[in-house]
């Protein structure tokens, strides 16, 4: 899908959401939400995009610009009692700190062979 119409229209169908539900979500005029889905529209960003991605269930890059896959990606945060507002505030080095003490922590309980096939994410 090459333009953000047929993204969006895609996403729509997928998502069993109208053109109705998109105006209730971001508040835009029902004239702006018929350009995104007609194709008069060429760039969707801020508000709008980040809105009706997920009201779409779709990945910003991917409705915005047809970037890496459709489907969004859950957002994972692995403590209950430390947040990630709090984690952020550590310096690289404290969070490098961190993350070496958490593998080696499960090293500990789960064995070094658990790490076959990890990812590495990025935060």
């Amino acid at each position: 899908m090459k333009t953000l119409a047929e993204r969006i229209s895609f996403a729509m169908n997928k998502a069993g959401v109208s053109q109705a539900d998109l105006v209730r979500a971001t508040k835009a005029k029902s004239s702006s939400v018929s350009n995104w889905v007609n194709g008069r529209t060429k760039n969707l960003k801020g508000a709008n995009l980040a809105i009706t991605a997920q009201l779409l269930n779709v990945s910003e890059a991917w409705l915005g610009a047809g970037i890496g896959p459709m489907e969004r990606r859950p957002e994972v945060w692995p403590f209950k009692t430390i947040s990630p507002e709090r984690y952020a505030q550590a310096t690289d080095a404290q969070r490098a700190a961190i993350e070496e003490w958490v593998r080696d922590q499960l090293d500990r309980f789960l064995g070094p062979d658990s790490r076959d096939g990890e990812q590495v994410v990025n935060l």
